[in-house]
């Protein structure tokens, strides 16, 4: 069984915009912690996105995404970064 932030990680990394979950704050559980996602009575993800498209499309998307996986509870998508892909 796994705990809901572990649910939004696999979530927000599926999505294609997504480089990775920045460090911003945790989830912390049994020998693991979960970086860029906290859970409680909003849940909050920390990314860094791959440039391409406009970041509000991606953040919506994302927000989306994470209310199917997490509920109800409000969700709060930090873009921590951008990674800049070469030419």
């Amino acid at each position: 069984m796994t705990d809901v932030s572990e649910d939004v990680e696999a979530a927000v990394l599926a999505h294609p915009d997504v480089a990775r979950l920045d460090g911003a704050f945790a989830s912390y559980l049994p020998g693991r912690r979960v970086l860029g996602v906290r859970v409680g009575a909003r849940v909050e993800v920390a990314v860094v996105l791959r440039t391409g498209r406009p970041v509000r499309e991606v953040v919506a998307e994302l927000r989306a995404r994470v209310t199917r996986v997490a509920g109800a509870a409000p969700v709060d998508v930090v873009v921590a970064d951008l990674e800049w892909e070469s030419w």
